[in-house]
């Protein structure tokens, strides 16, 4: 089990360093290709667009400006790949071979070039500080619910990784595909807790059983994971601070499991996931 195609976003903000890091230490890891996905806004053609829907044409000098300011984004986004790359003692640059990692040209818009490129790639990785940006929150629900890509949030250090990981397992559909993800990097995990919070458990709509989560990760050659039921009002909350309490490196975990307006309206288990800036790196999936 491995990783072989690793997707990370790159917007030129605070977010990249976390990302770039992240998926370099997992394409070493893993003799992996890490591709860098630049998703800063593409203002030169915003600002076109909005002139002809208004009946007006910008200025050149003004184009040219907004051009220039892209160039000196992607520029940013190579120069923290290459320093990324650097340190993992990865190859950078595009070509045969891995481990590798390299800059996508930004020629799409980024919902689009996500969606494209993410098709053929085992995993998304985005920064947990990278949320803060919109247009990253918006492309972290898209992987999710319309690729439909498993992606790692990002927090702390990568060789956490490689430490105790957390399952959160209630048998739903999408915590089965998150396990499903998670194989290569649970495979690599020093120790597996799985974490049940019994007051968020629906016995009628999933299968709940350990036994058979189990029985899984044996067959791939895991091994099993110990069983740890919590409670709490707040099932995401209490689930993380089972996880941290077990120092675990890793959550891996279903994303909006429930309705998107049952969650916004009354809160879930995935916003309370996204919403510590600490703990463990998530592996969500839907």
């Amino acid at each position: 089990m491995s990783l072989k195609r690793i997707l990370a976003l790159a917007s030129g903000g605070a977010g990249d360093p976390a990302a770039l890091a992240f998926a370099a230490w997992l394409a070493g890891q893993h003799d992996a290709v890490a591709d860098i996905v630049p998703v800063y806004p593409d203002s030169a053609v915003d600002m076109v667009t909005l002139g002809l829907a208004l009946g007006a044409t910008l200025p050149r000098d003004a184009v040219e400006e907004l051009a220039e300011a892209e160039r000196t984004m992607q520029a940013r986004v190579e120069t923290a790949a290459q320093q990324a790359a650097k340190a993992a003692d990865l190859v950078f640059g595009a070509g045969q071979g891995a481990p590798r990692m390299s800059v996508l040209s930004r020629g799409l818009r980024p919902a689009l070039a996500l969606s494209r490129h993410s098709a053929l790639a085992d995993l998304v990785v985005i920064a947990q500080a990278g949320l803060q940006d919109a247009l990253i929150e918006d492309l972290l629900n898209q992987s999710l619910l319309a690729d439909r890509a498993p992606v790692l949030i990002a927090r702390g250090d990568p060789d956490g990784l490689a430490g105790p990981a957390a399952i959160a397992w209630d048998g739903s559909p999408q915590a089965g595909r998150a396990v499903r993800a998670a194989l290569p990097l649970l495979a690599m995990a020093s120790a597996i807790h799985v974490l049940q919070c019994v007051t968020g458990l629906d016995q009628r709509a999933a299968d709940p059983d350990i036994d058979l989560l189990n029985a899984y990760l044996k067959l791939h050659g895991v091994g099993a994971g110990v069983a740890m039921l919590v409670e709490g009002e707040d099932e995401g909350a209490a689930l993380m601070a089972a996880a941290e309490g077990k120092q675990a490196g890793l959550l891996v975990a279903g994303a909006w499991g429930h309705s998107r307006l049952r969650e916004t309206v009354f809160g879930g288990a995935t916003r309370s996931f996204l919403r510590g800036k600490d703990g463990p790196s998530l592996l969500l999936a839907h």
